[in-house]
């Protein structure tokens, strides 16, 4: 995979892209606008419209001539019991709800008293179980870290060693820097300049110590005596090999399952001989 960059400070330019094999991660490409045909849909409204309208009429007017023959059938005095009982019904449902809305204000003070008690009794278990005797804050947080560092002291110089690996094999091709900086007063500007070329060369020595860079085609700062000018312009490119990466990847896997294996197989041998020694000194105290 190549990353090649791009930075100009006059035009305010900055480029990336990114490709791996022939294929281009970034910037992808812009793809083709699809064209939507737009279908006359007035017509299959009013279809639909008519067709609901049709299915309401028909219902309605089903629905209607039930309830007349319903009616037809009876008699005035069925008519009449038949009323009342819905009226009956009617004030029955009205009572309910009332009944259901005006809940006694006493129960909700019972309730309420309830779940503070229940609180409080919970407030007094954590506090009962907080004053037993505990290590100082920064007692604790030391003895905290130091079991933390016991635990992972083995791994960290392995750790340290594949990520290094890693780091070197981020690759710098094609470095290409150029600074130009400037000042009203020439003693100022010489200053400046040798300011500017120590830490260029400081720089790309400590990318060369972290990362692997190549030989640059150019690195150079121009210096200006007239003028404040600050202007620069960098490119390059930089290479990782993905198949380098998972293989690193995949050894330091494998060290580190060897190492955890290996420290719990030494905690169980521990545990058991602790365990021996306990049970031997019982039938000697029981012995005697």
């Amino acid at each position: 995979m190549t990353v090649s960059y791009y930075a100009n400070s006059v035009t305010d330019e900055i480029k990336l892209s990114a490709k791996w094999l022939w294929f281009a991660i970034y910037p992808r490409p812009d793809k083709p606008s699809k064209t939507i045909k737009i279908k006359s849909t007035k017509n299959k409204k009013k279809s639909k419209k008519s067709k609901k309208s049709k299915k309401s009429k028909q219902t309605f007017e089903e629905n209607l001539s039930e309830i007349e023959e319903e009616f037809t059938e009876l008699t005035e005095d069925e008519l009449d019991e038949k009323i009342s009982s819905l009226e009956k019904e009617l004030e029955r449902q009205e009572q309910n709800v009332k009944q259901a809305s005006e809940i006694p204000k006493t129960d909700k003070k019972i309730n309420a008293e309830k779940a503070k008690n229940e609180k409080n009794k919970k407030k007094k278990i954590e506090k009962s179980e907080n004053d037993k005797p505990q290590e100082n804050g920064l007692k604790a947080k030391v003895n905290n870290i130091r079991r933390r560092w016991g635990r992972y002291k083995d791994f960290i110089p392995m750790t340290w060693k594949s990520f290094r690996k890693l780091l070197k094999q981020i690759r710098f091709y094609d470095t290409d820097i150029e600074i130009t900086a400037g000042k009203d007063d020439a003693y100022d500007a010489a200053m400046n300049y040798g300011r500017l070329n120590a830490v260029l060369f400081h720089g790309l020595g400590l990318v060369g110590t972290i990362f692997t860079l190549y030989k640059p085609k150019r690195a150079e700062v121009k210096c200006v005596f007239d003028k404040k000018v600050f202007e620069y312009e960098i490119s390059g490119k930089i290479k990782i090999r993905p198949s380098i990466v998972l293989g690193i990847l995949i050894v330091f896997s494998v060290k580190f399952l060897y190492l955890f294996l290996k420290k719990r197989h030494k905690a169980k041998k521990q545990y058991k001989l602790k365990r021996k020694l306990m049970i031997n000194n019982k039938e000697l105290l029981a012995n005697e």
